[in-house]
């Protein structure tokens, strides 16, 4: 009944039929599983590259198996066993390895019959380390050229698309294509105009610009005296010295 009981015994990997030799990179956790019916415990060891020949517990290669250490695994009352073996942290070098199942915590050396257990090759491979660079690809530069504004009177304001630009004289980089040009000074009449600027090429505009005039002030007209007022003046002028004279005598 013992050796029916050992035989038993399966170990496969959740995602890979056929208990075929299984591969991993070192840091990954392998879902060991089988069943065993009748038994209550399952020991788990591994032989492999620079470990102890008789067999090391999975969780820690630097014990033996020899002294009684094992990895274990519980059997439920249906007779299935599960083991989580997470490779990560515990020394393990690349290479391939050997898993242990048996029902009884028995090392590499004290199993006799290849009945009384199973086993199954796992191959455990270095991570590789890639890094990513990302391109970062530059937005495409605007095509540029240049508009120069020469008006007279200087200190004109510039508006270019309705943006103010800056004063006369002005030299300014702008995009390739069409733009509203808008010139103003106080006291002349405002200029407006739609140039085109052209990559790598420089478009003019001088310009002097009309003053707005102002309406001239009428002269204040004198009105003459007219001869009959001059007359009286005349009269009473005369009148007067001619009293004067009576009040002197």
């Amino acid at each position: 009944m013992k050796r029916i009981l050992i035989a038993a015994i399966l170990i496969a990997i959740l995602l890979v039929p056929g208990g075929a030799a299984l591969e991993a990179v070192i840091g990954e956790t392998l879902t060991l599983a089988g069943t065993a019916p009748g038994a209550t415990t399952i020991y788990l060891f591994m032989t492999g590259p620079n470990l102890d020949p008789a067999g090391v517990p999975l969780h820690n290669p630097f014990l033996s198996a020899a002294a009684g250490q094992f990895s274990t695994a519980r059997v439920s009352s249906s007779g299935k066993w599960e083991y989580k073996w997470n490779t990560a942290g515990i020394g393990l070098d690349a290479g391939t390895y050997t898993v242990f199942a048996v029902n009884q915590p028995l090392d590499r050396q004290n199993l006799r019959d290849p009945s009384d257990y199973s086993v199954i090759p796992v191959t455990l491979r270095s991570g590789t380390i890639t890094t990513s660079q990302a391109i970062e690809i530059p937005e495409p530069k605007s095509k540029l050229g240049s508009l120069q504004v020469t008006v007279e009177p200087y200190g004109a304001r510039v508006d270019i698309d309705g943006e103010y630009a800056g004063e006369t004289p002005l030299g300014i980089s702008l995009p390739v294509g069409g733009h509203a040009v808008d010139i103003s000074h106080e006291g002349y009449y405002s200029f407006g105009m739609n140039v085109v600027i052209y990559e790598g090429d420089t478009t003019s505009i001088e310009r002097s610009l009309r003053p707005i005039e102002t309406p001239e002030s009428l002269p204040t007209e004198t009105i003459p005296p007219t001869p009959e007022a001059s007359g009286w003046m005349v009269a009473l002028f005369g009148a007067a010295i001619c009293i004067g004279y009576r009040i002197t005598r």
